[in-house]
Formats: structure tokens, C-alpha cells, sequence
């Protein structure tokens, strides 16, 4: 349920960088000298006198302000730089100061509204001076990644890097990074919370009041634990002086802004008063409040303490078609605890109404269902009176589509659609998909009543408000099932169209639609870039537009030394796509930069370390024959320890999977097998695939799921972390060696064939909430189609097949073809992780495995795979392909 809403501002259709936005009525220094530059980049606008040349890192000096007091604030900062002759930079304008200091921005940007880079640690003490006496008594919000200079209330400063200097982690992300006082390079940490670097003294402080010890008391109460963080304010549990579990939400000052330019402790004191209201009127109808106080410069709300789970992670742990493998008696009993749910939050919502409130923000974390299945309202933050809605909070799915036209209509509108919105995460959660093409929920139905007949009541509360009549765009249900091939086959062609379609080679960041991955990491590799697309299309038979490709080769060729060298993230991925596409030159540049890249002394992963690197280099040797490439993915995957220094190389969260964990570099060794002759690879993958069911968990309906990371509680059948993933790899050595065993102790008690046909089970689910080939259905149909080709199963083929048709509930016409949800699940996408690229490469490979006679078990030349020849597609090392 995270949704990453930074990227939801920019465009209706697509994922976008928030710094992109229109910044509204922008803001200017009321006077700079004479020679002074302006640039602007995104949502800053950065002001620098001439022939100033800044060191790479120093003391950061950061002034905030409330909205309206911003432009006052920045006429006293610019002219204290001004006289001073330090650079700055400031927010563009009104819009991306409220979008900055909204309620879901990233809290490491909380606060901040001028950056200052004074030269020298004595300027910046002068600065800071300074501009603490001339706004001394104005306040701002406190920025999480600072320390306050003196007793301002705005003005606040860290150590960091002044210029953009940064490294590159296996996972594609880009880090910041400084010099430290040894003179070692390390990360410019930026967490909400102040931070020096290592050896590194405060100058502006001269004593650290020390902590004290004991439990953490506010107002008279005992700190328990952190619920929830938000750039809002934290919500956390503490205990009353006598034992009693209260809850208590804080509403930190001049920020949490919402679209009107409301912060949250104003909104916190409406909804103290809104509580006090309701639960004197009708009490059980909310939470019962207990006090609003303030403390430091913040406030906090004191409410009852409502025991239960959110509705959301009630119905993952109960519906039937999210647990699989469950019969109809257990539907039945699924759907009618549901309409309890539905009728008792119907009874609260009415009760709000008739007290002449509407709740507004009707989502799944704001129910609560405690173990009787009895149900509460809770987080009363956007509750408003029925005849002055006029904030429209909400979550994306769940807030009516246009709620000023309905409030101004009839306001209690908003709370049936948001009911109605509930009763479909019920059944299954299909909101962004539905809101784009309600003739998706008829697949649904269609597939839900396959498995167990859906209770009539339930289905008319969770389309109630979604007209289906007449949309003939894609396929319906009925034609799917008279002709399954035939309609999978026209959605193909209807995703590369669409893809095709979204190309933006001019585009300043992209050229296809891409998720918030892609943006973060880089635009260009397989997960989330132009390569995986253009793979995508490669192997549906597209042509590449020439001036996409060489967009793709100059700019990877340029960025090589920034990007990591792995398969998914890295260069190694990017080059053979280039190679496939005829830029053999290019892709050779780029694999002798991947194999040289020091990730792969660090990182041991798929994804963007020595298994993926070696992966692409494996590749190209098949595609040229020429040795010096088996040579170098011997050499990485050589270096690639076992034990605990593996463990090491997987992340600091230890992760399991194809893509981050010891099924990855499993997948390398073996086909470094294939490429040698050499037993030892082979065991030695077989060995890691017995190491990595130490994070198996068997699943309800008797197949296996992996948890994705040793701390991690969700068990997962996908193919970037779970039981796809696994299977993918297990059936290689399998339909290899069909007798291959592990050659270590595991804890599940099963032979390697088994824990594979357990794993095979899993991959059968054919409800997920993604569609994608990564994290949802496409991956699981990859799997099967793959293994039911590889070790001869043709039931697998067809088990495929039919959960291929579920793909239909996710479709949404767009353009003139058929889009994609990527993940998170809000936008149009077209990236091979997530989006349309992903189902298109799932749809090809399905088809082909239906028209082509099976593989034998010992050659396993069937479909291509990593690092295996392909007379159509150039032995791309796409781990789905």
C-alpha cells in the first residue's frame, strides 16, 4: 500500500519527477547585484555571484519558512548573500514550495526552503549569524536533516557535498557521496535526522546536552512505540501513567501542507475539534479524544488507542483468491464476513452523515478491524462538515475521481463511492485499473467465479459505481475463453503498439514511460529503461527506431562510468540489447567497463553486481565465440565468495531471489556450466539453491514461497523474489541434470525435483495485485510456459495459458493499443520490470512455448535464456527472455 506520491504530481498518465511541475507564481529575490546568475534546474532556482569557484563540500546552511512568510524570508536571505557573496538557491515557486513541504514529500527534504554554500566554515558562522538576528521571532519548519544554529527557529545547517558528486550502488541508485576528514570517500547520508561525518566535530555548538536515561516521557506520557512517519508528523503509541495505551499523532509546524495552503496543526486542531464533536454526540462513531497539547513547536493529538489491523492487511491475510488453492466453501464464508465488515462501516458512515459530517479520506488504513471482525473508523483528518467540504484528501483509488463536482452535489456521495471503493479491495483490490477501464472488472468476475461463485450483494457494492455498459475497446470475458490464443495474441500486438506509441525520443529524462525505478536508478537499463523496452520489442518482431537506439548507445557510453555493471541496473544488460539491435562496437565498450566496474567486488548480485555482469558477458561470448569474454565471467564469478562473505555481497538486508540473492548468481554459474563443460559451477549453483530455501515457506495450498529478505515477513511467488524466481533457476539444472541434488543440508525435507514442482505450484496463483513480469502475473506465467517447455510438462504450458487469460483484468486501453499499470500501480508504464514491456516479453514467450514442440532434457535448447543462443534474438541475457 506505499505509494510513492511524489510521482503522481507531474502527469495524469504517466510517472514523472516531482521537480518537473509547473512551480506556480515563482518566487524572486527582491535585488541582487549586478552580474549575479539565476539558473534554473527543477524545482530550485539557484542565484551565484561571478567567478565564485566553491569547494566540493562544507557547511550547509538551510533557512525555512511557513508559506506566508516565504517571500519575506527570502528577501532577508538574498540580501544577507548578496553582501556576503554566497550562492544559494531556493524553491521555484508557491506550488513546488506546498508540493515540497506536502504531507507525503520525502522527509529528508522536510523544511527546507533556501540552500545557502557559504565557502568557508568562518563565512558560514558570520551567515548564520546574521540571518538568525534579522529573523529573529520568525519561525519556520524545523529540518529534519539539520541542527538549529543557536536559538533560530529557521535557520539551521549540516555538513555535506556542495557539488553532485556520488556513487553508484548495485541496485542502480545513485548516492552522494563527500570526502571525509581521513580523506576516505564515504556517503553523504541525508536521513531525517543530523548526521556528521565520521571524525567530524561540530564548530557551531559547543556542548551536546547529553540524553537522559530512562524511558521517553512527552506531557506525561510514556513512549510504547513508532506507528507511522509521515513529513506531517509522526503517530506513535504511548502509555498513560497508569498503563493504559493511548494513541497520539503529532502535527509538526509550518509544514504537511495541503493544495490550500492548510498546514497540519491547523488541521490537527479541526480534527481535535471534529472529535469532540462526534464522540460527544455519538460516542463509538470515532475514536474517543482525550486532550490536544503542544510541546516545543509542535502539537499533539491524544485519542483513544483502537485495537486491530487496517482493512487492507485483513483482507490480504483472509480473501481466499489472495491465499489461493481455497475451495468455495471458504469463499462463501470470506464474502459474508465481508458484508459484515461493509454493513458496519455503512452503519458508522451513516451516523457521521446524520450528525451532518462526511468522512472524505475512506481508505483501507483508515478501518480498522480488531479480531471479532468489529469495525472502527479512525484518522478523522479530513472529516468536514456536509456544507463546507471544501479539502479533498484522499487515497488514490479511493477518492472519488472528481470530488468537487460531487461534494457540491451531494458530499455524502464521496463516502458511498469510498465504500464502494472498500467493498472492491474486498474482492480484489483493481481500483486504478477500474477507474481507467471499468470493463476490467468483468474479467474479474469472470475469473473470481471460475474458482467460486461471488456473493451477488458484494459484487453490486464494489462496481456500484463503475459503468461498464458498451466498452468494446479490448476483449470480453466470453471471447477470451471461445479463443484464448488468438486474444492473447492480439493483446501482444496491441502492447507494442501502445509502447510504440509512448515513445518520446525528445523526452529530457525518458524516452518510454517508466516507473518511479526508473527515474531513481537510470532511464536507460533492462529493469526500467529504453533497453528492456526496446528488448521487448526486438523479440515481438518490432523495428527499432534508429534514433531511439542511438540515443540508447551514445547516452550509455557517456553515463558507463556512473551506471552499475550488472544485468538488470547495469551496463552488462544494456549491452547486449545494443548487440541484439546491431551496435556491437558499443555493447563491447560497455561490457569491458561492466567487467571492470568495482561493484563486482562488492556486490554479488543479478541485478547490478558480478552475476549479472557475468550473465551479459557469458552472452556476448555465445553471440562472437570470442574467448576473452568466457574468460572474464570465469574470472568474476570466481571472485564471488561463499558463506558468509556471499552473504555479505547481497545487500545489507541480506536479500533472497533471482535478482538480489543466491538464486541470481546460481543462474550465472550454470550457465558458465553450459559454457565450459566444468562440473564445478554446477555443483556449486546447486549448493547455493540449497542455501537459499533457508527462506522457503510453505504456503497455504502446498506449494513454497520465499521471503524476500532474512528480516522480511511477506512470502512472495514472483520472479524477482520468490518462487518464479527460484523455479526459473532450478528447472535449468534440472532439465540439465534431471538427478541433481543438493549437496548441502536444507531445512525443507524435500528432494530438488519436488521443492521445484512445490515451487511450480506457487507460480499456478492467478490472482496478484501487479500485473508485471517482476513482481506479478506475467513472471508467473513466464515460469510456467518456460518450465513446461524445458522439462517436457505440457500441463504446465496450459497452466499458463489459463492464468495468461487474467492478464485481460489488468489491460487498459491506451492510445491506440492496450497499457499498463506499472508498479506501484498508479500510471501507464512501458518498463520491462513492472510494465508493458514486461507482459509483452511473458505474451511472446507463452505463444511461442504453445506452437513449439518441447526441448529435449538434455540439450536445453529450447526457448532463449540467459547467456543461450538464439538464432532470432542474438542470445539476449534478459533473465525472462
Amino acid at each position: 500500500m506505499v505509494v510513492d506520491m511524489s510521482s503522481l504530481i507531474a502527469d495524469p498518465h504517466y510517472y514523472e519527477q516531482w521537480d518537473t511541475i509547473d512551480p506556480g507564481v515563482r518566487y524572486f529575490p527582491p535585488q541582487l547585484p549586478d552580474g549575479w546568475t539565476r539558473r534554473h534546474d527543477g524545482a530550485w532556482t539557484h542565484w551565484g555571484p561571478p567567478g565564485l569557484v566553491l569547494p566540493d563540500q562544507g557547511w550547509k546552511v538551510h533557512v525555512s519558512s511557513s508559506l506566508r512568510n516565504a517571500r519575506s524570508v527570502l528577501a532577508v536571505v538574498s540580501l544577507a548573500c548578496a553582501e556576503l557573496g554566497v550562492p544559494f538557491k531556493h524553491l521555484a515557486g508557491e506550488r513546488t514550495f506546498l508540493v515540497a513541504h506536502d504531507k507525503h514529500a520525502a522527509r529528508p527534504q522536510s523544511g527546507k526552503f533556501c540552500t545557502l554554500y557559504p565557502p568557508t566554515e568562518e563565512c558560514a558562522r558570520l551567515l548564520m549569524g546574521r540571518l538568525s538576528a534579522d529573523l529573529a521571532g520568525i519561525d519556520g519548519p524545523f529540518v529534519l536533516t539539520d541542527r538549529r544554529f543557536g536559538d533560530s527557529t529557521c535557520v539551521s545547517y549540516r555538513y555535506g557535498a556542495f557539488r553532485g558528486r556520488s556513487r553508484v550502488d548495485a541496485d542502480g541508485n545513485h548516492v552522494p557521496t563527500m570526502t571525509g576528514p581521513d580523506g576516505r570517500v564515504a556517503d553523504d547520508e541525508r536521513g531525517p535526522s543530523f548526521r556528521l561525518p565520521h571524525g567530524m566535530s561540530d564548530p557551531f555548538r559547543e556542548d551536546t546536552p547529553a540524553r537522559a536515561a530512562g524511558p521517553v516521557t512527552l506531557h506525561g506520557y510514556t513512549f510504547d512505540s513508532v506507528l507511522r512517519h509521515s513529513n506531517a508528523g509522526g503517530a506513535y503509541r504511548f502509555r498513560t501513567g497508569d498503563g493504559a495505551t493511548v494513541f497520539v499523532k503529532e502535527a509538526r509546524a509550518h509544514n504537511g501542507y495541503t493544495a490550500d495552503g492548510v498546514d497540519a496543526k491547523t488541521r490537527l486542531a479541526e480534527e481535535y475539534l471534529v472529535l469532540r464533536e462526534v464522540h460527544a454526540r455519538a460516542p463509538g462513531v470515532c475514536p474517543r479524544p482525550v486532550e490536544l497539547f503542544h510541546h516545543w513547536e509542535h502539537s499533539y493529538l491524544v485519542s483513544e488507542f483502537i485495537p486491530g489491523v487496517s482493512l487492507y492487511r485483513w483482507m490480504v491475510t483472509n480473501n481466499p483468491a489472495v491465499l489461493d488453492h481455497a475451495d468455495a466453501a471458504a469463499y462463501a464464508g470470506y464474502h459474508e464476513r465481508c458484508l459484515a465488515l461493509l454493513d458496519q462501516l455503512d452503519a458508522h458512515l451513516r451516523a457521521l452523515h446524520d450528525l451532518g459530517f462526511v468522512f472524505v479520506d475512506l481508505s483501507p488504513t483508515n478501518v480498522l478491524v480488531d479480531d471479532e471482525d468489529r469495525v472502527r473508523l479512525v484518522d478523522f483528518e479530513a472529516v468536514q462538515p456536509t456544507d463546507r467540504v471544501r479539502r479533498y484528501l484522499g487515497t488514490p483509488g479511493y477518492l472519488h475521481p472528481d470530488p468537487p463536482a460531487v461534494a457540491g452535489h451531494d458530499p455524502a456521495e464521496l463516502d458511498r463511492y469510498g465504500l464502494s471503493a472498500l467493498a472492491l479491495l474486498l474482492v480484489f483490490p483493481l481500483h486504478e485499473v477500474a477507474e481507467r477501464h471499468p470493463a476490467a472488472l468483468d474479467h474479474l468476475h469472470a475469473d473470481l467465479v471460475e474458482t467460486a461463485p461471488v456473493e451477488p450483494r458484494l459484487w453490486r457494492w464494489a462496481t456500484r459505481c463503475h459503468e461498464r455498459a458498451g466498452d468494446t475497446r479490448l476483449p470480453t470475458p466470453a471471447a477470451v475463453r471461445a479463443d484464448p490464443i488468438a486474444a492473447l495474441r492480439d493483446l501482444a500486438e496491441r502492447t507494442a503498439d501502445a509502447i510504440e506509441e509512448a515513445a518520446r525520443p525528445d523526452h529530457p529524462a525518458r524516452v518510454y514511460p517508466t516507473i518511479p525505478l526508473g527515474h531513481r536508478t537510470n532511464t536507460r537499463a533492462l529493469a526500467a529503461g529504453t533497453a528492456g523496452v526496446l528488448h521487448a520489442l526486438h523479440r515481438a518482431g518490432r523495428a527499432a527506431d534508429p534514433a531511439i537506439v542511438r540515443r540508447l548507445r551514445d547516452e550509455s557510453l557517456a553515463s558507463a562510468g556512473s551506471t552499475a555493471p550488472g544485468l538488470l541496473h547495469g551496463s552488462a544488460g544494456i549491452a547486449g540489447v545494443l548487440a541484439e539491435l546491431g551496435e556491437g562496437d558499443a555493447a563491447e565498450k560497455l561490457l569491458d567497463g561492466a567487467a571492470a566496474h568495482r561493484l563486482n567486488h562488492t556486490s554479488g548480485t543479478l541485478g547490478g553486481g558480478a552475476a549479472g555482469t557475468a550473465l551479459g558477458l557469458l552472452a556476448h561470448h555465445r553471440r562472437t565465440g570470442e574467448q576473452r569474454w568466457l574468460d572474464l565471467a570465469s574470472g568474476l564469478l570466481e571472485r564471488v565468495p561463499d558463506g558468509d562473505g556471499l552473504t555479505a555481497r547481497l545487500g545489507p538486508s541480506t536479500r533472497s531471489g533471482l535478482v538480489g540473492g543466491r538464486a541470481g548468481v546460481a543462474l550465472a554459474l550454470y550457465h558458465l556450466h553450459r559454457a565450459t563443460g566444468d562440473d564445478r559451477p554446477f555443483a556449486r549453483g546447486m549448493r547455493l539453491l540449497g542455501e537459499e530455501l533457508a527462506y522457503a515457506v510453505p504456503l497455504p495450498g502446498g506449494g513454497v514461497g520465499f521471503r524476500a529478505a532474512r528480516n522480511d515477513r511477506r512470502v512472495y511467488p514472483y520472479l524477482f523474489a520468490g518462487s518464479a524466481g527460484y523455479a526459473w533457476v532450478l528447472s535449468r539444472f534440472l532439465a540439465h541434470r534431471p538427478g541433481a541434488e543438493f549437496d548441502v543440508p536444507v531445512d525443507v525435507d524435500l528432494s530438488a525435483t519436488e521443492v521445484l514442482s512445490r515451487c511450480l505450484d506457487a507460480c499456478t496463483a492467478r490472482f496478484t495485485v501487479f500485473p508485471g513480469l517482476f513482481p506479478g502475473l506475467a513472471g508467473l506465467v513466464t515460469t510456467l510456459a518456460d518450465a513446461g517447455r524445458r522439462l517436457d510438462r505440457p500441463e504446465l504450458v496450459d497452466a499458463a495459458l489459463t492464468s495468461a487469460r487474467g492478464l485481460f483484468r489488468y489491460a487498459v486501453p491506451h492510445g491506440g493499443g492496450a497499457g499498463w499499470l506499472g508498479e506501484p500501480g498508479q500510471r501507464i508504464s512501458t518498463d520491462l520490470w513492472s510494465g508493458g514491456a514486461g507482459v509483452l516479453v511473458a505474451l511472446r514467450l507463452l505463444l511461442d512455448a504453445l506452437r513449439t514442440p518441447p526441448a529435449p532434457r538434455r540439450g536445453d535448447t529450447g526457448a532463449p535464456t540467459p547467456g543461450e543462443r538464439s538464432d532470432r534474438h542474438g542470445g539476449s541475457p534478459v533473465p525472462a527472455s
